[in-house]
């Protein structure tokens, strides 16, 4: 099977970019990607108390076969409907979009073996934990600042670890060096993947796109633009900005200035 037909698994940090990201991938002639499908944390049952947990379909269904059977089975569904969404749409490539993609890389393994690519969402932690902390997402993200450091920290460790291990079927989106330098990151984006970057990829609100699960601003969103870059600093206490920056600081930048981004674009207070 080509490179040009292997999957493409995105996924980073919620609140990075990903919707965005998303709609880019779903816009390209030979690429199927639709709104988020929370199979994994369906299966893992990932979400914060949740008060029917006893009742989730893959939470019973191990009482009778075991976890890995069972995912191999409902797994290898899941790919199914993503080759058949693919054709349905007369494309030759399909894509997931999830946020937590990056935790659940070893699972993609089992199910896709080696012929997959990860495209990792990246964006500064100061304006990625700006942004979570005035999502209402109750069951998925925390509700202080501390919490939200370390779920942030987890979702990055995870990518930049499968990116050490393969580098080569690995890719650092930075969402900074998107939204200012829109043409340039997709056209290497596509590049990187095998292919052309196509004209279609500029309207974002195109009415092909499938509603579904996805940030829901992106639905409100007619073009790339960079109006978000830098708002933690009319919403971050000076302290505030220091504690993440000391935390979280160096793990951005591993990833980021690889894939283009740097800290100059941060405006840090000295």
């Amino acid at each position: 099977m080509s490179r040009r037909t292997w999957p493409i698994i995105l996924g980073g940090c919620l609140r990075s970019g990903t919707s965005l990201a998303r709609r880019l991938l779903n816009a390209h002639p030979r690429i199927h990607c639709g709104p988020e499908v929370k199979f994994f944390r369906d299966f893992y049952n990932d979400y914060q108390e949740d008060p029917v947990r006893h009742l989730r379909f893959a939470t019973s269904a191990r009482r009778i076969l075991d976890e890995e059977s069972l995912l191999d089975i409902l797994g290898g569904a899941f790919v199914r409907v993503h080759r058949q969404a693919a054709r349905r749409a007369g494309k030759v490539r399909w894509a997931d979009k999830n946020p937590e993609n990056v935790l659940y890389l070893g699972q993609w393994a089992r199910l896709l073996g080696k012929k997959w690519l990860l495209v990792h969402v990246v964006r500064n932690p100061l304006d990625t934990l700006t942004s979570m902390l005035e999502a209402d997402f109750p069951r998925t993200l925390p509700p202080t600042l501390d919490g939200c450091v370390q779920f942030y920290e987890r979702y990055v460790r995870a990518g930049l670890e499968f990116h050490r291990q393969f580098p080569e079927r690995s890719y650092c989106l930075a969402y900074e060096k998107l939204v200012r330098e829109p043409e340039a990151a997709v056209r290497e984006w596509m590049g990187w993947l095998g292919e052309s970057a196509s004209p279609h990829q500029w309207h974002i609100d195109h009415p092909a796109h499938q509603k579904g699960l996805e940030d829901p601003k992106i639905s409100r969103t007619s073009r790339i633009h960079a109006h978000s870059v830098g708002r933690w600093s009319d919403r971050l206490t000076a302290a505030e900005v220091t504690m993440v920056w000391e935390r979280l600081g160096p793990l951005w930048l591993a990833a980021a200035e690889p894939a283009g981004a740097s800290a100059g674009w941060l405006d840090l207070p000295q």
